[in-house]
């Protein structure tokens, strides 16, 4: 079975990478995504069984209590690959969780995303949600977010510009050759439904996401005062951001 684990930040897309991922194997040509459970999703289409796992490596009181039984789920399936997906986690700590699992993982993907759009969805989220900004982003997801960034291009793992990869077919094909799968550019246009959707459309664009705007979100907070207070607040990490993502 090749298993894979997909992670980033919140609001950095990596749910729509997965989604998208999960559906590049031959034969699949349109989103064809099956529900197990709030958590754990089924492809059948095309060749072979495969499933795709959100958040499946999460522990605590707030995690669905059957995620524990993936290892018996996957066992008895046998399927042909496993996708796992895990979120606010260091790069250091994804790589222990991986190596530690039921799984042989190969090395972590890791999706990131610039420093001014990540901040202005996150935001737009809390904003979204009646939440308190810090609710959403504070300093330990900051640094979350820089450990990421900070450890770009480590060779332990595999690293996806989402900004490049929401635009730029010719990336996203090269991101399949690179892992082993089979570009197909299925589900690109099916929006991710984990974490409420998008934070500034919703569900607006359920079976369109490549018309959202998503690369200029910031452009819409960049005169609100918090999130200049933020922008100012971890200037290192917009630093940081600005060097990889020109």
């Amino acid at each position: 079975m090749i298993s894979d684990m997909i992670t980033g930040m919140h609001r950095t897309g990596h749910h729509a990478v997965a989604v998208w991922l999960f559906h590049q194997k031959p034969s699949v040509h349109d989103f064809s995504i099956n529900t197990i459970a709030s958590w754990l999703f089924c492809l059948t289409k095309g060749s072979g069984v495969h499933l795709y796992a959100n958040n499946a490596l999460k522990t605590g009181p707030n995690e669905h209590p059957d995620k524990q039984k993936l290892p018996l789920i996957t066992d008895d399936i046998q399927p042909d690959s496993l996708l796992v997906s895990h979120e606010r986690e260091t790069i250091e700590d994804c790589i222990k969780i991986a190596e530690n699992s039921f799984w042989d993982f190969n090395k972590p993907i890791v999706v990131i995303r610039d420093f001014k759009n990540w901040v202005a969805s996150c935001m737009k989220m809390a904003l979204r949600d009646n939440k308190m900004v810090e609710e959403v982003i504070n300093n330990d997801d900051v640094s979350l977010y820089k450990n990421h960034l900070i450890n770009y291009p480590e060779r332990t793992a595999y690293y996806i510009h989402y900004n490049i990869w929401a635009e730029n077919p010719n990336y996203r094909q090269q991101v399949c050759e690179d892992l082993g799968f089979t570009y197909t550019d299925a589900a690109k246009d099916q929006l991710s439904i984990f974490g409420g959707g998008s934070s500034f459309d919703g569900m607006n664009y359920i079976k369109n996401a490549s018309k959202m705007k998503v690369n200029e979100r910031y452009k819409e907070l960049e005169n609100h005062p918090y999130y200049e207070m933020l922008l100012s607040k971890h200037e290192e990490a917009l630093a940081l951001s600005n060097t990889i993502f020109k």
